[in-house]
């Protein structure tokens, strides 16, 4: 039996509101429901973005144990201990690199200690995918690159990326968030089906003795695919995430991306 958990959440949405949409909020819900119930050894953290003068900004509340305490960052508006700031669209990679400077607990050979990390988001992790100029200057770098290294860096240090994600724009990108997921022993989990998904996973962790991965790999794949558009085909390179930056990507990106502005209007 797991007989800790560090979980941090990363709320990274293009939403310029900072409450947490409702389905998000019932599938975290989810996860810190059976920790509760199994009075689990569990530290939370997260980091959520909001809108500032046209600059997100990640904030950053340090792991607690207080699950209350937790509860209340998703509405509060106080300044926490940390906060960051940058230009431009959000930033998964960003979040990530934030998530490995938090102060996760080590594990010891006398103690079962998981680390896991829930990206939740409705953007795409590079604007290559949804503009077509950009794949024509090589001088542009691709974050996608980067996310490939990061989560090497995730599995260096034994730490579980979930990512789960909603709306319609995440979708051009799933099987890239896919196979992120996948190398540090995860999975890409639409929103539709994530709160089932998870709190099936967790309780595996506190009754049976699973890690989140062992728990992951024992659901069949067409629990993570219903009710969706995803169909996972995995990426085991950052060359074949290249790949995924084809011209008809970025065209049908830029062409849904429009669509929904408009529809905003």
């Amino acid at each position: 039996m797991s007989e800790s958990m560090d979980i941090a959440f990363l709320l990274v949405t293009m939403s310029p509101v900072n409450s947490c949409p409702s389905d998000v909020a019932d599938m975290i819900s989810s996860i810190i429901n059976p920790i509760l119930e199994n009075n689990c050894d569990t530290h939370l953290a997260l980091v959520k973005y909001k809108s500032e003068n046209d600059i997100r900004v990640p904030t950053v509340y340090p792991f607690t144990t207080s699950v209350s305490t937790f509860k209340n960052w998703f509405t509060t508006s106080d300044a926490p201990v940390q906060q960051h700031s940058h230009k431009g669209t959000i930033e998964i990679l960003d979040s990530l690199r934030i998530a490995l400077d938090l102060d996760w607990r080590t594990a010891s050979d006398d103690r079962c200690h998981e680390k896991i990390v829930f990206l939740i988001t409705d953007g795409l992790p590079c604007q290559k995918f949804v503009n077509p100029k950009i794949i024509e200057n090589d001088d542009n770098l691709c974050a996608c690159n980067d996310l490939w290294a990061m989560s090497d860096e995730f599995v260096k240090q034994n730490m579980t990326i979930v990512i789960i994600g909603f709306g319609s724009i995440v979708t051009i990108c799933d099987d890239f968030y896919g196979s992120i997921a996948k190398n540090t022993g995860g999975e890409y989990i639409p929103i539709t089906n994530a709160s089932n998904i998870l709190c099936s996973s967790i309780q595996a962790i506190l009754t049976q003795g699973d890690t989140l991965s062992q728990s992951l790999r024992h659901i069949k794949r067409e629990e993570f695919e219903k009710n969706s558009s995803y169909h996972h085909s995995i990426m085991r390179n950052k060359d074949q995430s290249e790949m995924k930056h084809s011209q008809i990507m970025a065209q049908q990106g830029a062409w849904l991306l429009n669509k929904l502005c408009r529809a905003n209007l």
